[in-house]
């Protein structure tokens, strides 16, 4: 969904997709540093065994949903039938309003959650604490360029 709100082609469907498959070409090279990494560098590291399956976890999660985003955008580009029923449903109003909407709550929720897990993790670990702290900033400050940049765009 994210991909798809990002890459928007300038209104080419045709080149959205393409952006798409690039996109995915990136994760994939993500993914693919995260199982080298895996492999590597972690059985010969002191990490504890939660750290070490985070590399595995998130290079599987991540590979998969590239391999996803790849195939299902290369179908797309390959068969004119199959893009024009995608592209009739991403562009639908009422589509694009309930991403919106939804895009809107998640953040919303992602970040009064995280301000409520402030005041639980303090008193626990500080550096959890500023972790949390820094999420809350690079929320405000994405929030206020990103305005700041639509403003002049819009």
């Amino acid at each position: 969904m994210l991909v798809k709100a990002i890459l928007t082609g300038n209104g080419d469907y045709g080149k959205s997709l393409k952006q798409r498959r690039w996109a995915a070409v990136g994760m994939l090279c993500i993914g693919l540093v995260g199982f080298a990494c895996w492999f590597l560098l972690v059985p010969e590291s002191h990490l504890s065994e939660h750290a070490q399956s985070f590399y595995l976890g998130a290079a599987s999660g991540i590979t998969s949903g590239a391999l996803i985003l790849f195939i299902r955008t290369q179908y797309l580009l390959t068969h004119p039938q199959a893009q024009r029923k995608a592209k009739i449903k991403e562009t639908d109003e009422r589509e694009m309003h309930i991403i919106r909407t939804a895009a809107q709550m998640a953040g919303g929720l992602t970040i009064f959650g995280v301000v409520l897990s402030l005041f639980i993790v303090l008193p626990l670990n500080i550096d959890a604490y500023y972790a949390l702290m820094g999420v809350v900033f690079f929320y405000a400050a994405v929030f206020f360029l990103s305005s700041l940049w639509l403003s002049k765009r819009l």
